[in-house]
């Protein structure tokens, strides 16, 4: 059986009604960061209290105002992401590390993965089972440098253009967000790309799959079990929810 994957940006409405099997399921949230701050947005701004110390120190630590927008904007939308699944209101959530990754404190079960590049964000959500994701704007870089440095020489003699590379990358970076190591795993594991499950001889219990982030975007998923259900999700600012609105999704 091969990973089912549901490409259709979905726009759920208040808390998210559906749950996730663990080690089968992986939602993956798709984030635009200009809306979630955007002039007159009174609730997600409302969401900006909800952020802890080390955030908004880290936010101050950005010298672009742009930039700065948008690491509040990704991390105002982790957490009311992290809500809807714990039960635990966005401002009482506590993160952690685990070993190079980000992970919550106490014992949710929920395992999760952010990444930003751009004007876009991705979140990756699973149960009970490590979960990577990356996305790259696709912009103009020395691709064929950045390829012979990053890459094995067999994918670095494949990339022709930034879209390739960033697809390797995202698949890299993905991988090695599970795998724990960071960058300083690279070049990893050997990648075929094929527009879908990236083929993975080495490690055969893997799932390594290439998102349609939209266009002008490379993005990738990663999970360390096969085969697995990836949904999609559109985030979109709304209303403040109660306690016990965040407790209508979850785990099953």
């Amino acid at each position: 059986m091969t990973t089912q994957w549901f490409p259709a940006w979905k726009q759920p409405s208040g808390a998210l009604g559906e749950r996730l099997s663990p080690g089968r399921d992986v939602h993956v949230w798709r984030i635009a960061l200009a809306r979630v701050l955007a002039p007159g947005s009174s609730e997600a701004y409302g969401l900006l209290g909800a952020l802890s110390e080390d955030e908004l120190r880290r936010a101050a630590a950005i010298a672009v105002d742009e930039e700065r927008a948008r690491f509040l904007a990704a991390h105002v939308a982790l957490r009311d992401i992290l809500a809807s699944y714990t039960g635990t209101p966005p401002s009482e959530l506590r993160f952690t590390r685990d070993g190079d990754r980000p992970a919550l404190a106490g014992a949710t079960g929920i395992e999760f993965s952010l990444s930003r590049s751009g004007a876009l964000a991705l979140v990756a959500v699973a149960a009970g089972v490590r979960v990577g994701v990356d996305v790259e704007e696709v912009r103009e870089v020395d691709h064929g440098g950045l390829a012979a440095r990053t890459l094995r020489p067999e994918e670095a003699a494949a990339v022709r253009e930034p879209l390739t590379f960033f697809r390797y990358w995202t698949c890299k970076e993905a991988y090695l967000k599970v795998d724990g190591t960071g960058l300083a795993g690279l070049p990893g594991p050997s990648f075929t790309l094929t527009g879908g499950d990236v083929a993975f001889e080495d490690r055969p219990e893997w799932t390594i799959t290439e998102l349609d982030a939209g266009a002008g975007n490379a993005a990738a998923l990663a999970v360390p079990v096969r085969p697995v259900t990836v949904r999609a999700f559109d985030w979109l600012p709304g209303r403040r929810r109660t306690a016990g609105e965040y407790r209508k999704g979850g785990v099953k």
